[in-house]
């Protein structure tokens, strides 16, 4: 399905886009695109049209104090897959199957076993002390696996996470968001608030130091 909608974008330029939005907190214009990327106006402009058309961006408008309001475009859920890299039909299958042979309760503790093995992997790659050198540590690994992070060191750090490659199979079992919020909370050293949030295309989950 992901190669599909690669094929179906098609050029470099599109892909590019589609990662700036899927970063972005709330979409962006085209001309904060064209800006980012270096490219045209039009260029950007004709990408984004194309895209809007295909079902892959919709739009929305800002109001200004003086003007005509600021169209910004963000991406929809149609992009899902194409930044997913888990096999959630394999996964499914498998939890249900340890569902059926093993009981209601199988698949929460494989999900657990899961997070403590990733906890444990987490914590052999990280070699900070504190917890807001683990927290950005942490952070960069997590964008290396898919999650599109950014790590915001102000006076109270904050992990800003654009991606949920387990998305998918949160929606069948819930559980997983308080399971990985234990792991996170373990690897960092300190107790973490987590906050979800999510309208169309865009995911964003913040992760701060529980006050």
């Amino acid at each position: 399905m992901k190669r599909r909608i690669v094929r179906e974008i098609g050029r470099t330029q599109r892909l590019s886009i589609l990662e700036l939005l899927k970063r972005s907190a709330g979409g962006l214009s085209v001309h904060d695109l064209s800006e980012k990327l270096s490219m045209s106006y039009m260029g950007v402009k004709a990408h984004c049209l194309s895209m809007h058309r295909q079902g892959y961006l919709e739009t929305w408008r800002q109001p200004r104090e003086r003007g005509r309001p600021l169209m910004y475009y963000r991406l929809t859920e149609k992009t899902y897959e194409l930044f997913s890299q888990e096999n959630h039909e394999l996964s499914l299958s498998l939890l249900q199957a340890a569902r059926t042979l093993f009981g209601p309760t199988a698949p929460q503790k494989i999900l657990m076993l899961h997070f403590r093995t990733m906890a444990t992997k987490y914590k052999e790659k990280l070699q900070e002390t504190t917890p807001r050198e683990r927290a950005s540590s942490f952070a960069k690994l997590r964008d290396k696996e898919g999650h599109f992070v950014r790590f915001e060191n102000e006076s109270s750090w904050k992990i800003v996470e654009s991606h949920n490659p387990l998305q998918l199979i949160a929606h069948v079992y819930p559980e997983i968001e308080i399971l990985e919020n234990n792991m996170m909370s373990e690897v960092i050293g300190i107790p973490i608030h987590r906050e979800v949030t999510q309208v169309g295309g865009i995911y964003c989950a913040t992760l701060e130091p529980k006050q």
